[in-house]
């Protein structure tokens, strides 16, 4: 909770961003769930002969409007949220490197410069991240994934929506563990690039020393051997992030793949075509509810593991 007050404390000076960014966000996502509705009343409009092509142009128009909404709201939720955790991460450098000035000779001989370095790049990086993508992420999570049950309630079928949304289970289940798992990780990165970063450094330091006792080939050795390691802690966390995109797809064409059998099972009987033609898309915006929950984990505990390391040294 510290940690938490320390950061909200730059939050606070860009309120007013993070609302506007927050509001257009939600303008976006309200605006998305409009498309399956048009596509679902031009088939039925269609089907039924009930549509001419008036009508056609006029959902084609409403589908253009919508278009551009979306364009320009998700410029403008990029420019606040995005630009205002840009600035955060800007003050907070400068914060960080006028503290660093005020610190004493044996501060620096404690602790290490790579380690140091480490806080001002990669940290700060996470950081970034945590308070720009994770709010998002963590937004199309939850308001995201009530409107999409919501509408596929009412406008297409309450037992289809339900079945569609049987591994929203299993996601919640896993997204705990995922995120525990992606925090180690995440901090064994750390640690191994704030050791490489040291190294070289020392190396560099005391190339004089290298030199005068013929020691380039262990040094290199040694370098190697901490480049290894580093590439390792990077590979692991990336495996395990490289399976986000193929989960999503797979969640959604289950999701469309349920709606299909349903549909051919005759559970929904005739009187749907229009909401079942939309209902792929529906389930495209269940997916992106789902990698929302996902990129909450993804963003979120990355950026817990900075204060973790860094608030009892900087």
């Amino acid at each position: 909770m510290e940690d938490l007050r320390f950061i909200m404390q730059y939050i606070k000076r860009h309120k007013w961003h993070y609302a506007a960014g927050i509001v257009t966000l939600f303008v976006v996502d309200f605006a998305n769930l409009y498309i399956p509705r048009i596509t679902g009343a031009v088939t039925d409009g269609l089907s039924d002969h009930t549509m001419d092509w008036s009508g056609v142009k006029n959902c084609l128009l409403g589908l253009l409007l919508l278009g551009l909404t979306l364009a320009v709201g998700r410029f403008l939720w990029r420019y606040f949220l995005f630009g205002s955790a840009r600035k955060i991460e800007k003050e907070l450098r400068n914060d960080m490197f006028a503290h660093l000035e005020k610190m004493s000779v044996d501060y620096f001989n404690e602790n290490k410069t790579g380690d140091l370095m480490t806080r001002f790049t990669s940290d700060l990086n996470a950081i970034r991240m945590a308070i720009g993508m994770a709010v998002i992420s963590a937004f199309d999570a939850t308001v995201m994934t009530v409107m999409v049950i919501g509408q596929m309630m009412v406008y297409v079928n309450v037992k289809l929506t339900l079945l569609a949304l049987i591994p929203m289970v299993v996601i919640c289940v896993g997204t705990v563990y995922y995120g525990k798992v992606i925090h180690a990780r995440y901090m064994e990165r750390q640690e191994a690039v704030s050791d490489l970063t040291d190294y070289v450094q020392e190396s560099f330091s005391g190339i004089r020393v290298i030199k005068a006792f013929v020691r380039e080939q262990a040094q290199l050795k040694a370098f190697t051997k901490a480049n290894e390691k580093t590439r390792e802690k990077n590979l692991s966390l990336v495996r395990l992030q490289a399976g986000h995109a193929p989960f999503g797809s797979v969640y959604r064409h289950q999701q469309s793949g349920d709606s299909d059998l349903w549909r051919l099972s005759g559970h929904c009987g005739g009187d749907y075509p229009g909401a079942l033609c939309g209902f792929p898309s529906v389930c495209e915006y269940a997916g992106m509810a789902h990698a929302g929950l996902r990129g909450s984990n993804y963003h979120v505990f990355p950026g817990a593991g900075f204060h973790q390391a860094d608030s009892g040294s900087v």
